[in-house]
Parts: structure tokens; sequence; C-alpha cells
């Protein structure tokens, strides 16, 4: 986080003259301290340790169990016996939530004393909510930052990488950018937002960037491969996802790359996942990607007609593709 959460929390311990104060994170039941000021070693917590939501006070102050402004923890039979403030040897607690402006809860910011402390007052929780809020608006700048970092990285790498596929397989890359479209119209077509159908953009650009890796003896070949040349060629999914792995801000896209070869029946490559085990994105890309070559010529053969492609499609729907990317493709083609 940027100095300014640091700050932020640094301010709340001094107006309040508490030992520490902290915002915490809550990821899957669990509170985690992402920010914390003050004398921590004493309660026994530190910056990036997690404890259970169940065990902590915030979870019961947003259950309404407990009140967010507690200046005698263990003089309140509620939270004396509590695990938190017989480990943490906790005397005052204050707690409120940081929402985010889409109202999603992120986690809290609190302070905490040793001692009793009977002057808090209505007025610091006020105090508190304000700093919520700054705490809050500057996560959600950092994410954003984040963001746009990322999608600079991906660009970048993407760039790159169809460049070199380019310059092996012109092919490949017309193709890719042809699914890509498809694509994008399927997963629209499939109720996906934006965020989700830009990632399957990213895949179908990217489904075939293992190929770099394919021997050109096999990649050009001019008819069919042969069986030793079949199982070279299915290598290229895990080239894929290694390269995603390996190029900055494509790590995300490794699992769908992997997977774009999977098959609705588990008879695909190289892993034989099948039905919803394969990502949604591996799908739509799945069934474009063969659309688009059935309809594409090559040096070994001539392109189906549009009809024939249907087909096609509409036989391998439930075997080799997911019904519901095959009827949303089958749907996207007839409205065109």
């Amino acid at each position: 986080m940027q100095p300014s959460v640091e700050r932020a929390v640094a301010a709340v311990r001094d107006f309040l003259g508490m030992d520490v104060a902290y915002a915490s994170e809550f990821v899957a039941g669990q509170a985690e301290l992402r920010v914390l000021c003050g004398d921590g070693e004493s309660f026994g917590v530190r910056e990036g340790m997690s404890a259970p939501l169940e065990y902590t006070y915030c979870q019961r102050v947003l259950e309404g169990r407990l009140p967010n402004l507690m200046p005698d923890v263990r003089g309140d039979e509620r939270t004396a016996s509590m695990p938190a403030t017989e480990a943490a040897d906790v005397g005052a607690f204050v707690t409120v939530p940081i929402t985010l402006s889409d109202g999603q809860l992120y986690g809290t910011l609190c302070a905490a004393s040793h001692a009793a402390q009977p002057s808090l007052e209505y007025r610091d929780l006020q105090f508190l909510h304000v700093f919520a809020r700054i705490v809050a608006d500057q996560i959600e700048r950092d994410r954003q930052q984040e963001h746009a970092r990322t999608l600079e990285l991906r660009a970048s790498a993407t760039s790159t990488l169809l460049a070199a596929l380019g310059a092996r397989d012109g092919y490949t890359g017309e193709h890719s950018q042809a699914v890509l479209e498809l694509a994008a119209r399927v997963a629209a077509r499939l109720g996906l937002d934006e965020a989700a159908v830009d990632r399957v953009r990213q895949a179908a650009l990217l489904h075939d960037i293992g190929k770099i890796a394919v021997p050109d003896a096999i990649l050009n070949k001019p008819g069919p491969l042969t069986p030793e040349e079949w199982e070279v060629m299915r290598t290229h999914p895990i080239t894929s996802e290694e390269i995603a792995v390996a190029a900055g801000g494509l790590a995300d896209l490794a699992p769908v790359l992997r997977a774009e070869h999977e098959r609705w029946d588990g008879r695909g490559y190289p892993d034989g996942l099948a039905g919803e085990q394969i990502p949604l994105a591996s799908r739509i890309t799945l069934v474009c990607d063969a659309y688009q070559a059935m309809t594409s010529d090559r040096p070994y053969r001539s392109a189906l007609s549009l009809d024939e492609a249907r087909k096609e499609i509409v036989a391998g729907a439930g075997t080799q593709f997911c019904p519901s990317t095959a009827r949303a493709l089958l749907d996207v083609i007839r409205d065109s």
C-alpha cells in the first residue's frame, strides 16, 4: 500500500491515544493485517499475519453482536472471555468497516490499547469513520494503478509474442486475430461482463502462442501430420502456459491457454479435463478456433462452406465443444 495509508493508520493511533492501530483485509474467512502502526509485538500481532474472522472482535461488530466502540473490553461480559482479549491483553478496542465505493467490504480499520480507555466516545468513532474512508479511497487508487501497470505489461508482452509468432507463421497471427473477434462476440452473447470478455479476447489472441516452439517442418507441413508429429504439436498448450507464466502481466492467462485444446467429453489434451473443469475462456476459444479453422483455406485442404462448418459445430456440441458456448457461437454466426 501507498504511504498515505500508513499515515492514516498512524494518525488514528495518535489521535485516539491507543497502543496500536491497523488496517485489515478480509480474505477467505481470514482477517489479514495489511498496515500496522504501534506496538504490535505486545499484542502478538504483526503486518502480514492473519487470524480467523470468527475469533475477532471485528466479525462480531459487523454481525451486530458487539458495539464499534469498546472502552473497557475486560469489563464487558461479552468480550472479557474471548480468546483475543486474553491472548492479546486487550483493554480497549474500536473498529469500523473499510468499505469501497462499489459497496464491497474490504476489511476494517481498528485501534486497540492494553489499558481501558473510558474517555473514548462517539466523536472518536466518527473520526475513525472519516479515516476509514481515506484508507478506502487510497486502496482503490492503488488498485487502479496496479491494474494500469498490469495492462501495460500485458500489452507489451502480447505485442512482442505475437510479433515473434507472426514472423514464423503468418497464418497463425491472422487466424488468432480472427478468433479474438469471434470469441469476444460469443463471450458477450453468453452475458459475460466487460472484464471477462477482455480476458476471453486475450486468451483467444494468444491461444496459439505455444506454436512458436514447434519446429517449422511440423508447423508449416503442407500435408497431414504423422502420429509422432501430432505428439509434438500437442505440446504447444503447455508451452503457451510456460510463456504466459514467464511473460510479465500474462500469468493469470496461463491456465486458460493450457486448457484451450481440452474437450467437453474429456478426450482433449494435455490434461484430459472435462466439462466445467475447463475454464470458460478456454471453451469459448476452442469452439471459435475450430470454426475459424474450418472456414479458412490451408495448404493441405480447402475451407469448408459456412453451412458445413455450422453443421460440424452442431455435431461436436456436447462432445468436443461445450454445449452453451457452441449454441452462443451458432447464434452469433446466424446474426452476422
